[in-house]
């Protein structure tokens, strides 16, 4: 029998799970969508049990791929950090999944943050709506009876494992990008929970990420057709073991991700505070911390652009992505003086602006579709330009650059990135590294590799590198500096819009 491990990532937009041998190459892949639910401004939710179908659905799209000669040896668990759950003694939701887009909490934050706002050198995590903290707060004073009632409060892959191994446990990485948790002593910080008046066994034990902590029950098998216990490996967060799957666990080098949001991510064997917090700290298992910063503004603007601008002008047959790339390669660098801020549903990294809204900057009568659909590429480089200069300065300037995510695909993106950069983005032959890094974790879990290297100087290597064009990169460089002023001068009117639009008038 050839031995196959199984690598389940639960991103923000679906669900994948995918199928290595020993040798770290990819045998199948079976991928489930869901989508997300808006039911007030700033709320963003989604369906726990459609996410449990929906993982279902891609281990049996998986294991279809698979033959009789295949066996699955373990799985392991890859998640989105930052979703929060509230669930009761059965395990039942009380709550909808809140996850990491959810600003419902950045109104009262301010309230509370002589209390909070000091846990940053302690969290690793800035003050911000994001986190679960943010969430437990808004919790404690529009809904105390949710918390009173609920017997846990979990991440999506905590109820994820319960309906695979019947069991409850949380990693460490996952556990990191809380806000509730000690980066250093790698402990639940008492003193957070001893301030909500939250009693801290309403969260889980926290294990190392290579932890077996269960196998999968008969029920699982028989909606999935796993077979009955196989080994279940906790895994971390997507971020974290997307930058092990690209292989790299080298400071030397810094993980590029540009998907539905963006970061930039580095490896370290401390952990790494930032004197202005413009970045990040999480934990990728017992030896490795990752300082980072994330955008919320990346595939996302993409997605707004197509569903406005592209729905009723095309033919059904054609991708619209594809056409927004076509016509973007048909403007020049610059998009010909139309800048655009992708600021659409406010921003994380590096400045932690709720309230900063979207602008285009530049329009003029000979600008159509195409400049904007360049410029939108454009900006959103910019964006990650900002958080890459912040990790450079707090971490160091890394030596290579690895793309990962899903936009990072496309050689349009890779090469305007490069150029904003102004240094090369390499390309390796990875292109699923969250579930390879949880892969990785099963492989480790159940002793078929001591260590990480084992499987991935095999694996991972770069087979394509992008370079900074020298004409593109003058002109990218003067516009950058204008995008930076354009934001600093409207720093007043983002607050005044933002509340316009959310009913708070002056």
């Amino acid at each position: 029998m050839n031995s196959v491990f199984l690598g389940l990532d639960i991103g923000t937009t679906g669900a994948k799970c995918c199928a290595f041998d020993e040798e770290g190459n990819l045998i199948s892949l079976g991928r489930q969508n869901y989508g997300v639910i808006q039911p007030k401004a700033g709320w963003v939710e989604q369906d726990p049990d459609e996410i449990i179908n929906a993982v279902f659905d891609s281990i049996k799209q998986c294991l279809h791929g698979l033959n009789q000669t295949h066996q699955v040896e373990a799985i392991g668990l890859s998640s989105m950090f930052h979703s929060t759950l509230l669930v009761d003694a059965q395990t039942q939701k009380l709550t909808n999944l809140i996850i990491w887009a959810d600003t419902r909490a950045a109104h009262i934050l301010k309230n509370y943050q002589e209390t909070f706002w000091h846990l940053y050198p302690l969290t690793g995590c800035v003050y911000h709506e994001m986190y679960p903290l943010a969430k437990l707060i808004w919790l404690k004073l529009e809904r105390p009876d949710l918390l009173e009632k609920s017997n846990k409060i979990i991440s999506i892959k905590e109820y994820v494992l319960w309906h695979l191994a019947n069991t409850m446990a949380v990693d460490i990485s996952i556990a990191s990008g809380t806000g509730l948790f000690n980066i250093h002593t790698k402990n639940w910080e008492k003193s957070i929970f001893d301030e909500l008046k939250i009693d801290i066994s309403k969260v889980n034990q926290t294990v190392a990420p290579s932890t077996i902590v269960g196998y999968i029950t008969k029920e699982c098998s028989n909606e999935t057709g796993l077979k009955q216990g196989i080994p279940v490996i906790i895994g971390a967060g997507d971020g974290a073991l997307s930058t092990l799957g690209s292989n790299c666990l080298d400071e030397s080098k810094m993980t590029f991700m540009v998907a539905t949001s963006g970061a930039v991510r580095k490896i370290s064997k401390k952990p790494i505070i930032d004197s202005q917090r413009r970045t990040w700290c999480y934990i990728l298992d017992e030896e490795n911390w990752l300082p980072g910063s994330a955008i919320n503004n990346a595939g996302i603007v993409m997605s707004w652009y197509v569903k406005n601008f592209y729905a009723n002008m095309i033919d059904e047959k054609i991708d619209p992505y594809k056409l927004m790339e076509k016509w973007a390669l048909e403007i020049a660098a610059g998009s010909e003086g139309l800048i655009f801020l992708p600021f659409l549903t406010g921003e994380r990294g590096p400045y932690w602006n709720s309230n900063a809204r979207g602008i285009i900057f530049g329009m003029a009568l000979h600008h159509d579709r195409r400049h904007l659909a360049r410029a939108i590429v454009e900006g959103v480089a910019f964006r990650m330009k900002s958080i890459y200069e912040a990790l450079c300065d707090v971490a160091g300037k890394p030596e290579k650059i690895i793309a990962t995510g899903g936009l990072m695909k496309s050689n349009l993106w890779a090469q305007i990135c490069a150029d904003v950069l102004g240094t090369s983005i390499h390309r390796t032959n990875v292109e699923e590294a969250s579930s390879f890094g949880a892969a990785i974790m099963a492989m480790k879990g159940v002793g078929v590799i001591k260590n990480y290297d084992e499987i991935l100087s095999k694996t991972v290597n770069i087979v394509e590198s992008f370079k900074p064009i020298e004409e593109n990169q003058k002109i990218y460089s003067k516009l950058y500096e204008i995008y930076k002023d354009i934001y600093t001068k409207l720093q007043e009117d983002f607050i005044f819009i933002s509340h316009f639009q959310q009913g708070i008038l002056p």
